[in-house]
């Protein structure tokens, strides 16, 4: 862990771009770790397949997806945003 000291004094030589560069790497990874823990949460579903809560479980971690694609797609209309993503959604399912 970094000592929160030095690491407001320590100047940065990141530029934007290795900024933005670690960030897309940091996102990919985690994409790929969420898909392991899909696969591992659908194991314990498949255990205890009467029980609600993993379906709960799926429909938080929806919305939240939905909510940070709305926030990448920079759509200052939440609603129409949320309306492609459906459709897009409908339309992977079709």
């Amino acid at each position: 862990m970094k000592n929160t000291k030095n690491a407001r004094t320590t100047k940065t030589t990141e530029t934007a771009a290795q900024a933005y560069e670690r960030n897309t790497r940091d996102i990919n990874a985690m994409i790929e770790f969420l898909k392991m823990e899909m696969e591992k949460h659908a194991e314990r579903q498949a255990a205890e397949p009467r029980n609600w809560g993993f379906a709960g479980d799926l429909a938080q971690i929806r919305q939240n997806l939905k909510e940070t694609l709305v926030f990448a797609m920079g759509a200052r209309d939440e609603e129409v945003a949320g309306k492609m993503i459906e459709d897009a959604i409908a339309d992977a399912n079709a």
